[in-house]
């Protein structure tokens, strides 16, 4: 069995939601430099608190944009697929204050949103759809969108994104700190490290978490997967073993081997 390396950032963002740029535009980006990609337009924040100002329009409004466009996403996402050359998933990204944002990545084409107002309700949807949740900006604290860790469970949740445009997830010492956004520094008992002593089992990805319609923006955050091949379902697959390494601009190749 021959396997390959292959190259995708799997959590971006453009216009249809609150970033910039179209989603065409997205796709042919994605297609001059990437392996593959998904879209993961933000779709809900169902604990949400009011904010100075009314601030909560901003991302109420980029909710409303991306379900409005929904039925064009999938029919996008799905033209994007037409050879064995490149692969786009379909996505959406989920918040919460309490639970962490996590983005929900399907196999197939053609799928609905999901506005669940709890993390287990989210992971029944992603189990019945076959589909995959990942936890991003982990070290932020609980309660301001970092992962809540005593909610984790490895159903669905084969990875974990420990880097991306907000930082390195790894440490709270590591290189790469959290600066990009006002959630707060990393946390320790959010961390990676943290996470591994306890126990808990899962891979690592990276992704970009652009907000400017430029997926694979380098130095954001890339992800590698060790796989058959390029379709889709192979892509899945290679994720769902943990065959996948994470990747923070250079796209290094890793040898891996057994004995």
């Amino acid at each position: 069995m021959t396997f390959t390396t292959f190259f995708g950032d799997i959590h971006n963002h453009n216009a249809l939601g609150y970033g910039l740029g179209s989603l065409a535009r997205s796709i042919d980006i994605a297609r001059s430099h990437l392996d593959f990609f998904a879209f993961t337009g933000h779709s809900s924040w169902h604990d949400m608190v009011s904010m100075e100002g009314g601030r909560e329009r901003h991302w109420q409004d980029g909710f409303e944009r991306l379900i409005t466009a929904w039925p064009k996403v999938q029919n996008l996402i799905e033209d994007a697929n037409k050879d064995d050359s490149f692969s786009a998933f379909l996505g959406f990204e989920w918040h919460s204050s309490s639970f962490g944002d996590q983005c929900v990545i399907f196999p197939d084409d053609h799928q609905p949103l999901c506005f669940a107002d709890h993390l287990a309700e989210l992971r029944r949807f992603c189990i019945d759809k076959r589909a995959i949740m990942i936890p991003h900006h982990l070290a932020y604290p609980t309660g301001m969108r970092g992962v809540n860790w005593e909610a984790f469970e490895e159903a669905c949740t084969p990875v974990v994104e420990i880097y991306s445009e907000h930082g390195n997830a790894e440490d709270d010492r590591g290189p790469f700190p959290y600066f990009n956004h006002s959630m707060g520094p990393r946390e320790t008992s959010q961390t990676v490290k943290a996470a591994l002593a306890r126990g808990f089992k899962f891979g690592f990805v990276a992704s970009s978490d652009s907000h400017n319609g430029f997926p694979g923006a380098y130095g954001e955050g890339l992800l590698a997967v060790h796989s058959e091949g390029l379709e889709r379902n192979f892509i899945i697959d290679a994720i769902n073993r943990r065959h996948t390494y994470a990747l923070t601009g250079d796209r290094i190749l890793v040898q891996f081997g057994i004995d």
